[in-house]
Order: C-alpha cells, then sequence, then structure tokens
C-alpha cells in the first residue's frame, strides 16, 4: 500500500493539511462512539443496583445525544475534507492522463484500443478514487476502531477478549488470499469492459456502414458475446466477495454466541456486571464494523490497485516523437524544404515506403506531388512537421534538421490538411478558428470564402454558429474537406501542406479554390499533394513518386513534353473527365 500512494504523490500534493484535519474528524467520530458503551454502562448498573434516579438518567440521555450530535458533526467533516481530497486527486490524475495521451506518437494509437482508454479514464480512474478516499479512511477507522474497541473489552475482561479473538487469525488468511484472487478478476472485468466500450464507440462512429450493409443483426450478436463475457466476470468476481461477507459475518456470529455464553455465565457468577456485559457486547458491536471494513478495503484496494496497474502502463508509454536536447525555435521562418538522402520505413519488418528521396523546395515555391495509391506521397509530407520521424539528418527546414527543431514550433509554423478530415462536435466558427481561438471572426469568414465555403454556409440555419455534430456529420464530404482547408489557411502558416485535401471535390470547386490559394500564397511555401494532375498544373514545379522514389519532377508543361508516367496519367484523366 505504501508503495502504492508513493505512485500517488504528485497528485496528492498539497493535501496533507486537508488529510490531517480530515482524519483528525474522524478520530472524534470514534472517540464519540467509544464513550457511548462506558454510559450506558454507568446507566445499566444503577438501574441492576437500584441506584439510579430521573436527574441521572436524564444526565446520561443527555450525554449520550452530544455524543451522537458530536458524531455528526464529525462525519460530516471527514466526509466532506477526505472525499474532497480523493476527488481533487482524481482531477489531477485524470488532467496527467489526459495531457500525456496527447504527447504519444500517432504509432502508439494504431496499437491502442480507444475503448481500452474511454475505460482507463472513466472506470479505472473511479476505482483509484474510490482506493484513495473511502477505501484510506475505511482502512485507517478500522484498524484504529479495532485497536481501541478491544483496548476497550479488555479494560472489562481479558479472559472474554481473548475468547471473542480466537476466529481473528482464521479471517486474516483468508483475506490474503481472497485479495490476491480478487485483484485478478476485477483486472479481467476492466479489460472486459474496456472491450465493451471500445466496440460500442466503434458501431456508434460506424452506424452508416452498418446500416448500409444491413449487419444490425450480426453487430448485435457480436454485442451480445461482449456483454455476456463482461457479466461472466463480473459474476466471478462477485462469488468471491458473495463467500466473503458471510464468512465475516461467521466470524461475527461466532464472537456474538461465545460473549453470550461466557459473558453470561460471568454475570450468573458475579465475576462481571450487567452493564459491563453490555458495554462488551457494544464494544463488539463496534468490532463488526472493521472487520467487515477488512474486506471491503481489501476489495477496494485490489480494485484500485489493479487500475492503478493499468494507468501507469500508459504513463510508462514513452512518446516516440519529441524534442532533442539541444532542440531550437524555429523564427523568421522562410519555407525551405529538403529531403537528404531520405529513405523510410515506419518499422524494421516492413519494406522502405521511401527510398533514396533527395529533393529541395525553395521558400516561397507552390510545389505539386502526385502518383499512384501506395506511392509514398502521403508518407512524405508527413515527415516534415514529423507526424512520424524521419532518420536524423535527411529532412531538413530552413536548413535545420526537423529532429533537432521543437516540435511545438515546428508544427505552429507547418498548416496541414491531412486526406482524412476530422471535425470537433462544435460550431462551424470555432472549427475554423481551432488553431487560434483570438482570430477575428472576419478573418475566418474571409478563410471560408478562399475555401469556397461561405455559400453553403449561408444555407445552413445558424450560418457560421451551426453545430456540425460529431466529427462533422452533418456535413458531406467535401464541406469537410473546405473546412480543414479553411482551418489551415486562417493561420497563414508560412509552410501550408494540402496532403489530397481536394479528393472529395468536383473540378469546378477544386480550380476555384486553388486559383484563390494559389494567390495569397505566392512568396510562402505551399506543397499540394494529388492524383488529380487538374490540380497540379499551376504550381510551380510537380513532383512525381512511383514506388517511394522521385521518378519525374518539373512543370506541369515539361512533364506532358516529355511523355512519360505524368503525360500517361494525364492522358487518362482527360479521357476520364470526356467520358463523364
Amino acid at each position: 500500500m505504501i508503495k502504492t500512494f508513493k505512485i500517488l504523490r504528485p497528485y496528492l500534493r498539497g493535501e496533507t493539511r486537508t488529510l490531517l484535519f480530515g482524519i483528525l474528524a474522524l478520530i472524534f467520530v470514534d472517540g464519540f462512539q467509544l464513550l457511548i458503551p462506558r454510559v450506558i454502562k454507568r446507566a445499566i448498573d444503577a438501574l441492576s443496583f437500584g441506584k439510579a434516579t430521573t436527574g441521572l438518567l436524564l444526565k446520561l440521555a443527555g450525554i449520550i445525544l452530544l455524543l451522537t450530535v458530536g458524531i455528526v458533526i464529525s462525519r460530516f467533516f471527514w466526509r466532506y475534507l477526505i472525499i474532497g481530497m480523493s476527488r481533487r486527486m482524481e482531477k489531477r490524475l485524470r488532467r496527467a492522463f489526459y495531457q500525456h495521451l496527447q504527447t504519444l506518437s500517432p504509432k502508439w494509437y494504431t496499437q491502442n484500443k480507444i475503448g481500452d482508454l474511454m475505460a482507463l479514464a472513466t472506470n479505472d480512474l473511479e476505482a483509484v478514487r474510490m482506493m484513495v478516499g473511502i477505501g484510506m479512511v475505511a482502512s485507517f477507522d478500522a484498524v484504529f476502531l479495532m485497536v481501541m474497541s478491544l483496548v476497550m473489552m479488555i479494560l472489562i475482561s481479558l479472559k472474554l477478549t481473548l475468547y471473542v479473538i480466537i476466529p481473528l487469525p482464521i479471517l486474516s488468511v483468508v483475506v490474503a488470499i481472497f485479495g490476491k484472487i480478487l485483484n485478478i478478476r476485477f483486472r479481467q472485468v476492466q479489460e472486459s469492459f474496456a472491450a465493451l466500450t471500445d466496440r460500442v464507440r466503434e458501431v456508434v462512429s460506424g452506424i452508416r456502414v452498418i446500416k448500409s450493409y444491413s449487419r444490425q443483426d450480426y453487430e448485435t450478436a457480436r454485442f451480445k458475446d461482449l456483454s455476456a463475457d463482461y457479466v461472466r466476470k463480473n459474476m466471478r468476481m462477485i462469488i468471491i466477495g458473495g463467500m466473503f461477507d458471510p464468512f465475516i459475518s461467521l466470524v461475527v456470529g461466532t464472537s456474538f454466541a461465545l460473549v453470550i455464553l461466557l459473558g453470561g455465565r460471568g454475570v450468573i457468577l458475579a465475576r462481571i456486571s450487567m452493564g459491563d456485559l453490555a458495554a462488551f457486547t457494544s464494544y463488539l458491536g463496534l468490532l463488526i464494523w472493521p472487520m467487515i471494513a477488512i474486506g471491503w478495503v481489501i476489495n477496494l484496494y485490489q480494485r484500485g490497485r489493479a487500475s492503478l496497474d493499468r494507468i501507469m502502463e500508459v504513463f510508462a508509454a514513452k512518446p516516440d516523437i519529441g524534442d532533442a536536447p539541444d532542440a531550437v525555435e524555429l523564427t523568421d521562418v522562410r519555407g525551405k524544404i529538403e529531403f537528404r538522402n531520405l529513405t523510410f520505413r515506419y518499422s524494421d519488418d516492413l519494406p522502405p515506403q521511401l527510398v533514396d528521396i533527395n529533393l529541395l523546395i525553395n521558400p516561397g515555391e507552390i510545389v505539386g506531388i502526385t502518383g499512384r495509391t501506395g506511392s509514398g506521397k502521403t508518407t512524405l509530407v508527413s515527415l516534415i512537421p514529423r507526424l512520424y520521424d524521419p532518420p536524423p539528418g535527411t529532412v531538413f527546414v530552413d536548413d535545420v534538421d526537423v529532429r533537432k527543431i521543437k516540435l511545438s514550433s515546428l508544427r505552429k509554423n507547418i498548416g496541414y490538411v491531412p486526406q482524412d478530415t476530422f471535425l470537433f462536435s462544435a460550431t462551424i466558427m470555432e472549427n475554423i478558428k481551432f488553431g487560434d481561438p483570438t482570430i477575428p471572426d472576419e478573418v475566418a469568414v474571409e478563410a471560408a470564402k478562399i475555401a469556397q465555403l461561405e455559400k453553403d454556409i449561408k444555407d445552413f440555419p445558424d450560418g457560421f454558429n451551426t453545430v456540425i455534430g460529431e466529427r462533422g456529420v452533418m456535413l458531406s464530404g467535401g464541406q469537410k474537406q473546405r473546412l480543414t482547408i479553411a482551418r489551415a489557411i486562417v493561420l497563414d502558416p508560412p509552410i501550408l501542406i494540402l496532403d489530397d485535401a481536394l479528393s472529395a471535390v468536383d473540378t469546378e470547386t477544386e480550380n476555384a479554390i486553388l486559383e484563390r490559394l494559389l494567390e495569397i500564397r505566392r512568396g510562402r511555401t505551399t506543397i499540394i499533394v494529388s492524383h488529380r494532375v487538374s490540380a497540379l498544373q499551376n504550381c510551380d514545379r510537380v513532383i512525381v513518386l512511383e514506388r517511394g522514389r522521385i521518378i519525374e519532377q518539373g512543370t506541369h508543361q515539361q512533364l506532358l513534353d516529355r511523355k512519360g508516367f505524368y503525360y500517361e496519367l494525364y492522358q487518362m484523366q482527360k479521357i476520364q473527365s470526356e467520358l463523364d
């Protein structure tokens, strides 16, 4: 347990005073509870020996009432302080978890399911909070109340106390065994919950595809199997809890039976008074909570520890892409990009995606990149903002190796529009201004005009304030692409990369966008990746890739005159356009 709280120490920083006051309030609760049996003993002894008076009984009743009020007030404060502390710890841990997730590379996300991460951010964090808050209180309360109750019982009768605690060693052994099993089974439950969550997320995201292929029954059956597995693993964990609690009740019942048998005999033989027996029984009643709490605390701890281990596995994941110790800031970016003898593969066991790339893009140049599907176009441009890390000394911006530039500095100077559009469930205006919310609205509106989106926006009921739903579900494919283009160009970055960002746009709209784009981007480096030759004909230079290699480069007209691959691609698309 000490090791667990060492791990959580950074998230509990500043809570020492709150914790101490909370424990102090808890001690007051236990102290008042321990005094009440003494008052009851005095009242019963006074009644048994004929010494009770109305005044004495009123006095003792008043004391019990005051102690009860003290318990109520103290209990409120310990709950407010300690549970509040656990909530703040949860908030810090969740924030750190969220921040860490944002540092991890795309490669890591391809190897980890979103549903698993959602389970960690919800169920697992809740289990950790319960362990730190209620679990810590229950463990302290159980130990303190057990020790003090035993002390009070010993003061009444050492012999009777020794008989009562006989079952406790057996309980300790059972707790240790059950705790290990519970840890394993709770981890299995959390993993099953993660799989269930991931399936729900995937089905909801792909509901249109599922309906299009009439696969509702199939998906329902798959979900039923996952749900049944989750219930089955929960039931296996419940069996352990179901066996554990009754066992504690058996121990408690046995102890009460011994008190009645042996304590009652002591009263008959005048070894203890009736008040002593009543007080002893009350203290034994106070022992019930600690004995039950042992199982509960073990349960909470094992759940919390299993969840914390799962969370720490994510924290242990180091980002593949980060700042070098000597990383520098980019200042006064000119937009020069150079690839030197670049050969790149995604992993050592895969063939290279790019082979011996040597390419210089001058500041302010507008360069087009084309080639067949899988030729390496996206891979090439994704290395510039280090979405994937190129080998050292192969990719340069303004003559500085991108691996030696601070990531934040590199990426804020690059506007990147990927093939796969991603929009947030917010308004159109908020999506356009995502890179910098302080941008004036009129600048965002102008960016929408350049992206040929303004006419579409006018048709929406709330214009730029229209909420577009999750991942922009209310927009067409072309509208999504144009919105992501507006989001990039509104920042007016020194380097702009459009990675097949007009594939869902018709040719007429594409030409209108490119015409405006080339007009405003003159003097600023722009890279346009496209499989359409029509999108590249006004570029300063066109690069043609085939199987990860540069096979041609030149202006649109120069490449046509050579009658090579680019020429063939142009002719094929021209024929297709005429047929359409």
